[in-house]
């Protein structure tokens, strides 16, 4: 039968004792082109609900054994239909009931005897909802997938660490170094960069007085800093001048796609490195990026982090800039205190200036890298 509905068409789940009754509705939303499934009693409907699904649940609001509150209440427990709506029929009339229903979770009402061009209309718009939020869920999985295809190695190797939770922290270590390696490659960060950044992170977190144990595990988990770079488009994390203010809103993207690649791991390291990879573009004064946490909303890593990461940006050849005087970046880091950076992680880095000197002097870039850098700035 040709549908009178077009492409709001959906399967509607019918939940009523009487038989009679399920027999009437049935019969209605049929003629309207709906997929119509029947079921007796709450137990029945949520076993056809976990089978199949439904687009609307149509449910009577008081059965025998199951009550029709108590399978609402079901239906939003479980993830797979938490957006199903649901339309209680009842014949009563009682507002504290209909009250429970709408805490049990349900999102319309009629009442017996029901009008047919009300009833109609009513799944219609239902329908819509659902078709909705099966859009909205739709689009979330075809960014993941569009994620997960530029990070398919690296994904694979992080799950690989998460499930066989390596005990070894050398191993470790190794394996989180060459998957930072990966995202360095799609980008113009210079060769030593991520130990420069890891070891200054490692030295700051020494200097507030943070235990080794710690201090060491920010080395180890501060390189993945920017892996969320893998899932932005060529044509802006390559591009040899300025951003637009759209491609560097495409740009700011790659802190959270880093946090959802690292997060959900149970491998500490991993745990660390989610965190400053969401984090490590947030400034004090509440103006970075992506959620503007303000001072010590921000977590203590990804203050850390950004610290360490601007001064290494600045103080290094890219194909964009030039490698900036040592003296005119140490006076950008002291003009940002209290602004972009946490004044007292700030001092922390002044204090053990000498110490940074030294890491920026032991990793510093090899002559064919900046020789590379020279030419691409030069095309």
């Amino acid at each position: 039968m040709q549908s009178s509905v077009g492409q709001e068409v959906g399967r509607i789940l019918v939940v009523d004792d009487e038989a009679t009754m399920r027999r009437l509705l049935e019969k209605l939303l049929r003629m309207e082109g709906y997929e119509v499934v029947l079921a007796g009693s709450g137990e029945q409907a949520l076993a056809e609900l976990e089978r199949s699904g439904a687009d609307t649940v149509l449910l009577d609001m008081r059965m025998p054994g199951m009550s029709g509150l108590e399978v609402c209440r079901q239906i939003r427990m479980h993830p797979r239909s938490l957006h199903t709506p649901v339309v209680f029929i009842t014949a009563l009339n009682d507002r504290e009931l209909r009250r429970k229903g709408m805490e049990a979770g349900a999102d319309d009402f009629l009442s017996k005897p029901f009008d047919e061009v009300e009833l109609l209309a009513r799944i219609r718009n239902s329908v819509r909802v659902k078709r909705y939020y099966d859009h909205l869920a739709h689009q979330k999985e075809e960014l993941e997938m569009a994620v997960q295809e530029r990070t398919a190695a690296l994904n694979d190797a992080i799950a690989r660490l998460t499930r066989i939770q390596v005990d070894l922290r050398a191993s470790q270590e190794e394996t989180i170094y060459r998957l930072s390696r990966a995202a360095e490659f799609r980008d113009d960060e210079t060769g030593q960069h991520l130990q420069r950044m890891s070891r200054y992170c490692q030295l700051i977190a020494r200097q507030i007085g943070l235990d080794e144990p710690t201090c060491e595990l920010l080395r180890i988990a501060s390189p993945m800093h920017d892996v969320g770079k893998l899932g932005i488009p060529d044509r802006i994390l390559l591009k040899p001048g300025r951003l637009t203010a759209d491609e560097f809103t495409v740009m700011k993207g790659h802190a959270e796609i880093g946090y959802r690649i690292l997060v959900g791991s149970d491998a500490t390291p991993l745990k660390m490195a989610a965190t400053i990879a969401y984090t490590h573009h947030e400034k004090w004064d509440g103006n970075g990026y992506p959620r503007g946490l303000k001072g010590e909303d921000i977590p203590l890593f990804g203050r850390v982090a950004a610290i360490a990461d601007v001064f290494d940006a600045l103080t290094s050849a890219r194909p964009y800039k030039p490698a900036w005087k040592l003296e005119d970046a140490l006076n950008l880091m002291r003009m940002n205190r209290g602004t972009h950076f946490d004044p007292n992680l700030i001092d922390a880095f002044f204090t053990a200036l000498p110490e940074v000197l030294e890491i920026r002097e032991r990793f510093i870039d090899a002559p064919e890298a900046h020789a590379e850098l020279a030419v691409a700035t030069a095309q």
